[in-house]
């Protein structure tokens, strides 16, 4: 299931993308589009600007398969906005979640 939102065409105009965690302009990274938006808006506005004709490439995200999701449960690691959280922490990797999560048992569990 693809859960990557549409982008608006002005977003795809300024050369805006999403990877599934984020959203792109030249080499910046926004966590809302409308700050993606507006930083494009000024960026175009000044005298002089000059479009970067080089595509960016960036790390496509996606979410934990079910064999992941398994594991997340059994040491109460959940997966939201392209994150992954253990007790008030917050993670990029899976694995580093689960590190801890085994380093520090019961922060991600409701109380028994």
């Amino acid at each position: 299931m693809d859960t990557s939102p549409v982008l608006p065409p002005e977003a795809a105009a300024f050369g805006i993308s999403f990877d599934g965690r984020v959203y792109h302009y030249e080499q910046y990274s926004y966590d809302r589009l409308a700050d993606a938006l507006d930083y494009a808006r000024v960026a175009r506005a000044r005298p002089g600007f000059r479009e970067d004709p080089a595509p960016r490439n960036w790390k496509q995200w996606a979410g934990p398969t079910p064999e992941e999701r398994l594991r997340m449960a059994a040491h109460g690691v959940v997966f939201e906005g392209g994150y992954y959280f253990y007790g008030p922490y917050r993670y990029d990797l899976l694995s580093a979640a689960l590190d801890y999560a085994r380093h520090e048992p019961g922060l991600g569990l409701p109380p028994a």
